[in-house]
């Protein structure tokens, strides 16, 4: 459908830009004596706006025949030609219009369009198209540079979520084989606890592949994720493992990328408890400051121990998850403080339905 056609404001605009029209050809019937400025605008007006709709055409052979290659001379005498023949239609309009409009208006006679009147109707009437033509023209290079923004758009948008996706796919072997190395020091010496282990990771398997195709995610659903990880090593830890939660409620519509808190609560788990022959509290907070989510995991570490960097695979998984999604809007920061060690990220706070609307805008 022509786009002028598709809103109702655009029309209105469209019209409102052919009164000069309406004016011009008052004016020039007025002045070549045809009539008074009444009787010319009361014949001007419908006669104008009917080319008006005439002239909306042109969009098809524009969209049909660019310019800028090969076919730019056949192109112009394409339009050439269609403007001669739609400037003899209107004039052709024009003649039908005057006829009955002179009997009412005049009914003695009065005035006749004349040879010269009607050629002036033709000549206004040829401008008048190729007007339509040349914007007509600008529309399409609109229509088009709108389309390879959005083509653009979409590429950047599927290159990223390919990207999160290989980063995210990074994760589950990564976690995986720890918890395969666990299960096989666990098969020899405790086998009921290796068989409680698999069940509980293939719980937790199939409820990452339930998410696999999320971008963003409610806090809620991720700490539900973190939990199902927590029930596979706590078959490991056992009684060594004591997991707090500091988690505001208000914060638990806020969206976060998938696998965002695992990795960190993997490495509390690695490079805290596991370290510790008594085990240890990990804590796991999240709140909200502002137009800023807070999320934060907390672990006890061996005081004899100052090796661990914390630089591991999952912690720059994470920042880079983290620069794809909100680009600089979002920061890791960790380090150990006295014998605790805390990962910390901060990003937007952005509520479920705020995102949904965010992608309904961007999918239009």
């Amino acid at each position: 459908m022509h786009p002028i056609l598709v809103q109702r404001r655009r029309l209105v605009l469209y019209l409102m830009a052919w009164l000069p029209v309406v004016a011009l050809l008052t004016a020039s019937l007025v002045l070549t004596d045809w009539g008074g400025w009444a009787q010319s605008l009361l014949f001007s007006f419908p006669l104008v706006t009917v080319y008006a709709f005439l002239c909306l055409a042109a969009w098809y052979p524009c969209r049909a025949l660019p310019l800028g290659d090969e076919r730019t001379a056949f192109s112009l005498a394409t339009h050439i030609a269609t403007a001669a023949i739609s400037a003899a239609v209107w004039v052709g309009m024009a003649w039908a219009l005057a006829k009955p409009f002179e009997q009412s208006v005049a009914p003695e006679g009065g005035v006749r369009l004349t040879s010269e009147q009607m050629g002036l109707i033709f000549v206004l009437g040829l401008l008048v198209y190729l007007l339509s033509v040349a914007i007509h023209y600008l529309f399409v290079a609109s229509e088009e540079s709108r389309a390879a923004e959005r083509r653009a758009l979409e590429a950047e948008v599927a290159a990223r979520d390919a990207e999160l996706q290989a980063l995210k796919a990074q994760l589950n072997p990564h976690f995986l084989f720890n918890s395969l190395n666990s299960v096989a020091s666990l098969a020899g010496s405790d086998p009921g606890r290796a068989r409680t282990m698999c069940i509980e990771l293939g719980d937790y398997l199939r409820g990452t592949l339930n998410e696999s195709g999320a971008t963003l995610q409610p806090l809620e659903a991720e700490l539900a994720m973190v939990r199902r990880f927590l029930n596979v090593e706590s078959v490991r830890y056992g009684d060594r493992l004591l997991v707090v939660e500091e988690i505001d409620d208000d914060c638990l519509a806020y969206v976060v990328p998938p696998l965002l808190l695992q990795p960190l609560v993997e490495n509390a788990l690695k490079h805290g408890i596991a370290q510790l022959v008594g085990g240890g509290e990990v804590l796991i907070g999240a709140r909200c400051r502002g137009d800023q989510l807070a999320l934060w995991v907390e672990n006890p570490v061996d005081p004899d121990d100052r090796s661990r960097s914390g630089a591991g695979v999952g912690l720059a998984i994470v920042r880079q998850r983290l620069a794809k999604v909100f680009a600089g809007d979002a920061r890791l920061r960790h380090g150990r403080s006295g014998d605790s060690y805390r990962a910390e990220i901060i990003l937007p706070a952005v509520a479920a339905d705020q995102e949904a609307g965010q992608k309904g805008v961007q999918d239009e």
